[in-house]
């Protein structure tokens, strides 16, 4: 698995196949086989057992209700683990067109993540990070963040494509970041400021 993440994201998913994977680890293609039925199965192995579990234990962690340091650590480890993964998210709706099981899985991920992003922003506006938003303009902003944290890999790789890792993963962060900053207070978004400053990060950079 980890050897078909490193050519999934050199070569593209599409672009590599089984036989090639098993070229590679010097093994035949049937013992290949042995351990998944096809490539979509490693794929789906891959999302189970190795992303899903580090994408959960972020989108858990205690500090991220009550802290502006804890949403920072928390805008970190994300962009690092989408830049890791990035072919994934780059490819995702062939992927999910692919295999049915694994879309059937996602949309399940998708639906609880969002339902957490919900508890989360409520802890914020408790703990005044956030300001209070109305029902239907917070559902949007629910499904916004879900949807740039999903694509915006994508957005780095097409139009900054000669970005480095380091590079990628601040720009996947100031997009986030610049989607929730208009619905958080004052105080905490200085503190952020803060914090993006003590992480070399400018948050006007990828602005211009």
């Amino acid at each position: 698995m980890e050897l078909a993440i490193d050519m999934f994201n050199e070569k593209g998913a599409t672009n590599v196949s089984t036989v090639q994977l098993s070229h590679e680890m010097n093994i035949s293609p049937g013992n290949l086989y042995y351990y998944f039925d096809n490539k979509e199965h490693l794929i789906r192995t891959i999302w189970l057992e190795m992303l899903t579990p580090k994408i959960e234990e972020l989108f858990n962690q205690a500090d991220l209700e009550t802290s502006e340091e804890g949403l920072m650590d928390f805008f970190l480890q994300l962009s690092r683990i989408t830049y890791d993964y990035r072919f994934f998210y780059l490819e995702l709706s062939a992927m999910l067109v692919n295999d049915p099981e694994l879309r059937r899985l996602y949309r399940e991920q998708a639906d609880k993540l969002m339902q957490r992003i919900d508890k989360i922003m409520q802890a914020w506006t408790e703990n005044g990070i956030m300001d209070p938003i109305e029902p239907v303009a917070k559902k949007m902003l629910i499904q916004n963040c879900w949807t740039l944290s999903q694509t915006s890999i994508t957005y780095v790789t097409i139009l900054a494509y000669s970005a480095s890792a380091q590079e990628a993963c601040d720009n996947i962060i100031q997009h986030l970041y610049a989607l929730i900053r208009p619905y958080f207070s004052d105080k905490s978004h200085a503190k952020l400021q803060q914090l993006f400053a003590e992480n070399n990060l400018d948050f006007h950079k990828y602005a211009q």
